[in-house]
């Protein structure tokens, strides 16, 4: 407390100094002997102005150094929140590709993908999109087991909810490309669709509600794109950016 208040005090010394220095002027008193000999030639009013010069550049100096110290320290929070604001991301991202990393979802032709770029891969897209998403999935939530389509569209809705309120919080402190890719993840066109699995099921199973509807829309074909390899790229980008680096594979909690 004591440091913290003679820190506070150096604010009133330039003033202080000033002032003193202006009434030397005022009075106008010699500051130079030249009869004298040596440091002699120095009067008393001479070393005073000399003292308040001191004064001055110590207390400058001090300033500038305790300046640059909380500036530091400023720095170092910011950062600190930064990375908190980030890991809140990375988690969000995480939500929204959980079902397609799942181990259930997968088999031994096509095992568990390690990163974003494995969700590319021809092969595997193929057998993703022969997933009947009107099917019951393995997982049962305390009351049923939920359809592979509600397993997409609540996880899409739930991470995006988390990267929307990671971005309003910290905004402020993260970087401005972390900003802009998570944005641009968020407002996608593949997204949208996660978000709207249920009317694309609906507008398929008018006639007969357990009539299997697939996962057309994720064919590797130029007919079903639907902004699928933007959405992985930018999965990977966000990723990369949050973590600290750019070969993005899946964070484990």
């Amino acid at each position: 407390m004591i440091r913290s208040r003679l820190s506070r005090s150096l604010d009133y010394v330039p003033p202080v100094v000033a002032f003193i220095a202006a009434l030397v002027a005022v009075v106008g008193a010699p500051k130079w002997n030249e009869a004298a000999i040596g440091l002699s030639k120095v009067t008393l009013v001479g070393w005073v102005v000399v003292g308040i010069g001191a004064v001055a550049l110590m207390t400058s100096l001090l300033v500038t150094k305790r300046n640059h110290a909380s500036q530091a320290s400023q720095q170092a929070l910011r950062n600190e929140i930064a990375l908190i604001g980030q890991d809140q991301l990375l988690r969000g991202v995480e939500r929204i590709v959980c079902v397609f990393k799942e181990s259930r979802l997968w088999h031994e032709g096509h095992p568990e993908p390690l990163s974003p770029a494995d969700l590319l891969a021809t092969d595997r897209r193929a057998a993703l999109s022969r997933l009947n998403l009107n099917a019951r999935s393995p997982y049962y939530d305390g009351k049923e087991y939920p359809k592979w389509w509600e397993m997409f569209e609540n996880t899409a809705r739930q991470g995006s909810e988390q990267l929307t309120t990671g971005l309003q919080i910290y905004v402020t402190f993260l970087a401005p490309e972390i900003i802009e890719a998570t944005t641009k993840l968020l407002n996608c066109e593949f997204m949208h669709r996660l978000h709207h699995v249920q009317s694309i099921i609906d507008a398929n199973t008018k006639d007969n509600p357990e009539r299997s509807v697939t996962f057309f829309w994720v064919a590797p074909d130029e007919h079903h794109r639907c902004g699928y390899e933007e959405f992985w790229s930018l999965v990977a980008k966000v990723m990369g950016l949050c973590a600290g680096h750019h070969q993005a594979e899946w964070q484990t909690s």
